[in-house]
């Protein structure tokens, strides 16, 4: 019986001060894609501990996230990818720092359907059309 890996992953709808979504485009797996940043949620933690912690590791962007707006479950291979969509907020006006992305930026809602999102994502917003 074959064992596969289960990976939980907390990706942020962050919104700004002008309710602009960040999204960022992927580098490595999935390059050039874009999607909504966050990242594998450590033993222990909620989906919103993750996000936070993730943010500020990747982009140092401090959030406060909220509910949860839905998920996606995905095979890639032997693993089983959850990702749990968390809302989020921007603390104050700071830049972006990019560490594991290829680019950043911040679209309005009406914007997003101009980007190529990795499949996960797109599934996400087909199913939670964002305004």
């Amino acid at each position: 019986m074959p064992m596969f890996d289960h990976i939980e992953v907390s990706a942020g709808v962050v919104r700004n001060a002008e309710g602009r979504i960040l999204i960022c485009r992927r580098k490595g797996d999935l390059e050039g894609l874009w999607e909504f940043p966050g990242g594998k949620r450590e033993k222990g933690e909620t989906f919103q501990q993750c996000l936070e912690r993730e943010l500020m590791e990747e982009l140092e962007l401090p959030v406060t996230a909220g509910d949860t707006l839905g998920s996606v479950t995905r095979r890639d291979g032997d693993r089983t990818i959850w990702l749990v969509f968390v809302s989020a907020e921007v603390k104050g006006d700071v830049p972006l720092h990019l560490h594991v992305h290829g680019d950043a930026a911040w679209v309005l809602p009406s914007e997003l359907d101009q980007y190529e999102f990795c499949p996960a994502d797109a599934a996400f917003l087909r199913r939670n059309p964002l305004e």
